[in-house]
């Protein structure tokens, strides 16, 4: 985090505690206590920034845009949700194939909120609190997909912006292996899980 490249006037709150829907919650409300302030930028702990990020979003000047990531887990598909009336499935990469630059998910999709930039006026527009756990998916957190339907009925739009990528960091295993045929020796990669 300390790489990322801030604008000038930004500060930085670190908050930390187990519920991540409290703390975006916390993020969120610290930021409206500054009066100047117009953005929030959420950021997780499992996440690689590159030192552009913030300044690239910022530039984008949308109300609210998540950079693209992919998911923690096999498969690795990117971490966004479609609607499927509300089934909220998980898209693969052919959602984005010949897309780039900033897409639309606003209409049949919904945004992580790791690395997601939000505009003051969308957190004044939208009710506290912002990110809830258990209100789409009892067992799952949520809290992405439920802020994102809140911002959509407050006829925001929601950008997944294809030109910004940052890393997911995944928690992975090496193993020497042999190949019995050769001996030579090489790693196999598994998730660790």
């Amino acid at each position: 985090w300390d790489r990322v490249k801030l604008p000038p006037g930004a500060s930085f709150d670190r908050l930390e505690g187990l519920s991540v829907a409290a703390n975006y919650n916390n993020a969120c409300r610290r930021m409206l206590e500054k009066h100047d302030a117009r953005w929030v930028w959420l950021m997780d702990d499992d996440q690689i920034y590159p030192p552009e990020i913030l300044l690239n979003l910022l530039e984008r000047n949308v109300d609210i845009v998540t950079p693209l990531y992919l998911r923690r887990v096999s498969p690795f598909l990117p971490v966004l949700h479609g609607d499927e009336s509300r089934g909220y499935t998980r898209y693969d990469f052919s959602y984005l194939k010949g897309k780039s630059g900033l897409v639309d998910v606003t209409a049949d999709g919904t945004l992580p909120t790791g690395g997601m930039l939000i505009r003051r006026h969308v957190l004044e527009a939208v009710s506290d609190p912002w990110f809830e756990t258990g209100q789409i998916d009892s067992e799952y957190g949520s809290w992405d997909i439920y802020f994102s339907e809140k911002a959509r009925q407050a006829g925001f739009t929601l950008f997944s912006d294809t030109d910004n990528a940052m890393g997911h960091i995944v928690p992975l295993a090496l193993w020497p292996v042999q190949d019995k045929g050769t001996g030579e020796w090489r790693y196999d990669i598994q998730e660790a899980h």
